[in-house]
């Protein structure tokens, strides 16, 4: 008998350190969205032959764990955590290496469009680049992954032209999801003409194809370097260039509010929606950041956070108005 109970126990306790190793080493099809860091910009944008003017402004980021295990899923519980599945984030059949290769093109690009819409808004004259979009790679359940193939280049959908992400969106705007849009691509140096079909993607009519426009580089009249390892994405857009607008134009006086913020920036000056505003807004605020700036599709995400103001703002003139420049 006394065998049995100790050969009973010893299963239990090999169980329970099976369980424990589980909980500790097996991935989830889960990933963690938690609360990143809030740079300060004057130390990240250099802006030849001008200084950064205070306060600072202060760009947030979103500490990503993917395919997180069930003991680091318990994180998920602490404020602005937010428990995701792993594919609605990095899209199925994409490497990580492939993943964080296109993120940090999106930082690249966003950088240089930064700089261009700051520039402008600045006075200074800056050339419009030339662009195309590409199709990159496909969401696991969009139907359009039968028409569309990785690196076709958009050229018009239902007649409107398209030079940029925002155009796809804005053609798709009252397009009915799950009906069939007519597009014109380039493939291999050869147009044609497809009939895709559409989906529903959260409140919006989408391909389900992640696109990326590529631009020419624009030609800048003032130098800007970026020194930022560690971060990619597009989301920093606007706060770049409301950092590189006021090193050139530095108000009279200078306001102590410290400004956080988050955003995509097209070359037109509109801002783009982003992912993980709510955990944006905590680093915000535990950096100690009185003002965050949203982007407007956003703002129902973070409106309210205790601790801090949130504007939503839709365009760089906004945004500007938001930081008294």
């Amino acid at each position: 008998m006394r065998i049995r109970l100790a050969r009973s126990r010893a299963g239990l306790y090999i169980a329970a350190v099976i369980l424990a190793a589980a909980a500790t080493f097996v991935p989830t099809p889960y990933s963690l969205m938690l609360p990143g860091q809030a740079i300060d910009l004057r130390g990240v944008v250099s802006v030849a032959r001008h200084t950064p003017p205070p306060p600072p402004l202060y760009l947030t980021d979103v500490r990503f764990a993917p395919r997180a295990t069930l003991t680091e899923l318990l994180t998920g519980l602490l404020p602005g955590a937010r428990i995701v599945r792993t594919k609605d984030v990095v899209p199925q059949g994409v490497t990580a290496v492939e993943y964080d290769g296109v993120e940090r093109e999106a930082m690249s690009e966003s950088q240089s469009i930064a700089a261009f819409v700051a520039e402008r808004a600045a006075g200074l004259r800056v050339p419009v680049p030339r662009s195309r979009v590409l199709a990159v790679y496909f969401a696991a359940n969009a139907p359009a992954k039968k028409v569309l193939r990785s690196l076709d280049m958009l050229i018009a959908l239902n007649g409107h032209p398209i030079a940029s992400n925002a155009d796809v969106r804005q053609a798709l705007e009252h397009v009915k999801a799950g009906s069939v849009v007519r597009m014109s691509v380039m493939r291999r140096g050869t147009e044609l003409r497809l009939m895709v079909p559409t989906m529903q993607y959260k409140t919006r009519t989408a391909l389900g194809v992640y696109l990326t426009t590529i631009y020419q580089r624009p030609e800048i009249p003032v130098a800007v370097a970026f020194h930022l390892p560690g971060v990619a994405g597009s989301s920093g857009g606007l706060m770049f260039a409301l950092e590189i607008y006021r090193t050139l134009r530095p108000a009279g006086h200078p306001g102590s509010q410290r400004i956080a913020g988050t955003g995509t920036i097209a070359y037109d000056g509109s801002v783009g929606p982003i992912e993980g505003a709510a955990q944006k807004v905590v680093a915000a605020r535990n950096a100690g950041a009185g003002v965050f700036l949203v982007p407007d599709e956003n703002y129902n995400e973070v409106a309210g956070t205790p601790g801090i103001k949130v504007v939503p703002v839709k365009d760089f003139a906004e945004a500007l108005k938001a930081i008294g420049g």
